[in-house]
């Protein structure tokens, strides 16, 4: 635990004396270039994760670990769609419009991009139909980007009340119903998708035919059973657990892949500081929604309110957290908690430095080329985590020993009231 736990000084940039554990973050200046790389990148480290679970073939593994890799498959077809865009798109207002208009849609930003790929798609049309309804078929699942990432969408409803119009938040999860998804065919088609795609970027000579076996379906069930990963338990009340197991051991998992091949570095640093980063959010809103004593309604417009703040969050919750622990005076443990938070926050605050390379303003992050102790990023992460974890986990047995006991008290103050009358 000591290990790994806040301590008073968090660095993410110290250096080290081991080369091995240092690399250079810089951009080369080219916005298209690097939407490719990143786009590489998340791609790598989903096809890394995959074909991890499948080879050890442990049920866990394989229903939790899908939220992330899929997120990550999902992320770098949009990287790389985007990077095809800034091919043909060079002015700046031009750019901004493109990444407005699409946002986050495959489809959408596959149908702007097509004028200028028309050579590419004369090559194998049938190959671009395929990808054109995947996409379309994504949309049903996963329009916005955010169902791999979060358990839950948050929307706000008018509520006509006596006292007259009211707003009323309402939920609603991005799996409703167990769904045994077939791993092995998602993560096929991902695979097939992406290489179609960078074929168009390279202009290649010919594209591959694989896509003729599947069906440009997003999501299929079935498979055999260790190919399978099962979403969406209808009683499971925990609705954050699977979503922060997934991001912050995953991230892990290509932590220990770069530790033990320093020449990985390059390609899955940015991959796993986003899925720590994620899990830490995850972490945050699993405590507020879920352990603290917020109303719905209140704890769901926090949510709604705070977005991808994790000092928003942190703030939110702070003085319940503190209630909880009961720690005594001399402990400094929230104060180390909150250098971690305020360190991160100021990093990466929008939740975007280590999703894209630039902001929503197009201006590219790591201008200047930082020097980056990869062991001591994985350590700040995996401390805070653990602290959210545990955390989670005293307030969730206080708060049950709470319910038992207010439950008990109201049970026998009825059978006294009954004795007396």
């Amino acid at each position: 635990m000591e290990e790994n736990w806040p301590k008073d000084k968090p660095y993410f940039y110290e250096p080290s004396r081991s080369s091995k554990k240092i690399m250079i973050v810089k951009c080369n200046g080219n916005l298209e270039e690097e939407f490719l790389r990143y786009a590489l990148n998340f791609h790598e480290s989903a096809h890394i994760i995959t074909k991890h679970i499948l080879e050890i073939g442990r049920i866990r593994e394989l229903d939790i670990y899908f939220f992330s890799l899929a997120y990550l498959y999902r992320h770098s077809l949009e990287l790389i769609l985007k990077a095809i865009g800034f091919k043909y798109i060079m002015e700046l207002d031009d750019r901004k419009k493109f990444v407005k208009d699409t946002f986050h849609n495959l489809s959408n930003i596959l149908e702007t991009i097509t004028p200028y790929i028309m050579s590419e798609i004369a090559k194998d049309n049938n190959a671009y139909n395929w990808i054109k309804s995947l996409f379309k078929d994504t949309n049903k699942t996963d329009k916005e980007s955010d169902s791999f990432r979060y358990p839950f969408t948050i929307s706000i409803q008018n509520k006509n009340t006596w006292l007259g119009i009211s707003k009323e938040f309402i939920i609603k999860e991005f799996f409703e119903k167990q769904t045994h998804i077939n791993l092995v065919t998602f993560a096929s088609k991902m695979e097939i998708a992406f290489d179609i795609l960078k074929s168009y970027y390279y202009e290649s000579k010919s594209i591959k035919n694989d896509y003729k076996d599947y069906k440009p379906i997003f999501i299929e069930e079935g498979g055999a059973y260790y190919g399978q990963s099962v979403v969406g338990y209808s009683y499971n009340k925990d609705k954050f657990y699977a979503y922060v197991e997934a991001y912050t051991d995953t991230a892990d998992y290509l932590y220990k892949i770069m530790k033990d091949n320093s020449a990985q570095q390059e390609k899955l640093f940015i991959p796993m500081c986003y899925l720590y980063r994620n899990g830490v959010e995850l972490a945050l809103k699993q405590i507020l929604f879920e352990e603290c004593s917020y109303t719905f309604q209140n704890s769901a417009k926090i949510l709604n309110d705070k977005k991808h703040s994790i000092l928003g969050l942190w703030n939110s919750i702070k003085f319940e957290v503190e209630e909880h622990a009961n720690a005594p005076k001399e402990d400094t443990t929230i104060y180390n908690v909150e250098q971690y938070i305020k360190l991160i926050h100021d990093i990466d605050g929008t939740s975007d430095k280590f999703r894209y390379p630039s902001n929503k303003y197009l201006e590219l992050h790591f201008k200047k080329s930082v020097r980056i102790n990869v062991e001591n990023i994985s350590n700040v992460f995996s401390d805070l985590i653990t602290f959210l974890k545990s955390v989670d986990g005293m307030m969730s047995d206080q708060n049950q020993w709470r319910a038992e006991y207010l439950s008990y008290v109201d049970d026998n103050d009825y059978d006294d009231y009954n004795d007396y009358e």
